[in-house]
């Protein structure tokens, strides 16, 4: 590695240090962990709630869509479920 190449990642250090983002997700990664063992939460955390920081920024355009189809997808997963149960009772009678 030659002085340039070094400065260049000394800069880009001083901008991003190496490591904060694999040590917030090991935090968070904890901090799940003990919610699960704990047994006081009703829902355990994901991963992305419990980050400092958003890994995968979105503009708020790209957020509602992301929001639409999990929505979507929620409302399909119920539907087939619906559909499911209200089958296994017609056959049950």
């Amino acid at each position: 590695m030659g002085i340039d190449e070094l400065r260049e990642w000394q800069a880009f250090d001083s901008v991003n240090p190496i490591g904060n983002y694999r040590t917030d997700l090991n935090f968070a990664v904890l901090a799940q962990q003990i919610a699960r063992w704990s047994g006081h939460c009703t829902e355990i955390p994901s991963l992305k709630d419990l980050l400092v920081i958003d890994p995968l920024p979105l503009t708020n355009e790209q957020r509602a869509i992301e929001t639409a189809k999990a929505d979507a997808a929620r409302s399909q997963a119920y539907t087939q479920s619906l559909i499911a149960t209200l089958q296994s009772r017609v056959k049950r009678k």
